[in-house]
């Protein structure tokens, strides 16, 4: 017997590293999801909420040591130490300490997965871009996903060897999906090369455009949308 279960309408976005790119046309489709009826929740770590209050902290307290035009070794290190101190006395010093020997897309994923047990039977969409990607499929076997959208998906990084986290887990994600890949995205552009990490069920959507995802000429922004809309709105049949 077959069960038709219907487009979960709750979408999770797991964004960049990089806050300071974020793409204007991602979060332009977002807002056109949420149009459709869509409820969109941001994703942001205790770590990444933590390391951004500490810098803070240290340049309303001595910004000084933050003239960038005037920055020394002796300034830079002691911005360091004063960092290190204050992640000591923070209340998340163990979500820095599992960064530091993991990595941040294994502490997102950590974080991630306690915000989707949280969900109980409510199911989510998840929709990411670069490394985010990396840690969303990383969860992928939680019961509360139900789609993944991979915008700029980091196959490698441009300047370093291959690295397996990045990739090594792809291939036994089952749920739904989803790439959507710059053509001249200098961490995986050719979709004949990085199709190998993927499960043989995922689909792939190339589009004229970096890593950024960003500044589309309308005609790739109206196929960038109909791939996403089209993909989170199918229905999932279940045996």
């Amino acid at each position: 017997m077959h069960h038709i279960t219907p487009p979960a309408r709750t979408i999770i976005v797991v964004g960049r590293t990089d806050k300071t790119r974020d793409s204007g046309d991602i979060q332009r489709i977002l807002l056109m999801l949420e149009a459709q009826g869509f409820k969109v929740h941001w994703f942001v770590s205790d770590y990444t909420r933590s390391y951004e209050d500490i810098g803070a902290r240290i340049v309303a307290r001595w910004p000084r040591l933050c003239w960038r035009d005037r920055d020394t070794a002796p300034r830079r290190m002691l911005r360091m130490l004063l960092r290190l101190v204050l992640v000591v006395l923070d209340q998340h010093r163990y979500d820095h300490l599992y960064t530091f020997l993991h990595g941040r897309s294994a502490n997102d994923a950590r974080q991630l997965r306690r915000m989707l047990d949280a969900m109980g039977d409510h199911a989510a969409c998840i929709v990411t871009h670069s490394a985010g990607g990396i840690s969303a499929t990383s969860v992928a076997d939680h019961r509360a996903i139900a789609r993944i959208v991979c915008f700029a998906y980091p196959f490698r990084h441009p300047e370093r060897q291959p690295q397996a986290y990045r990739t090594a887990h792809l291939p036994a994600v089952t749920k739904p999906l989803l790439i959507v890949q710059g053509d001249a995205d200098d961490y995986g552009a050719d979709p004949s090369d990085f199709r190998r990490h993927l499960p043989p069920s995922a689909r792939v959507v190339s589009l004229a455009c970096g890593h950024d995802c960003d500044r589309l000429r309308s005609s790739e922004f109206s196929r960038a949308w109909a791939a996403v809309s089209g993909f989170l709105e199918m229905q999932s049949e279940q045996t």
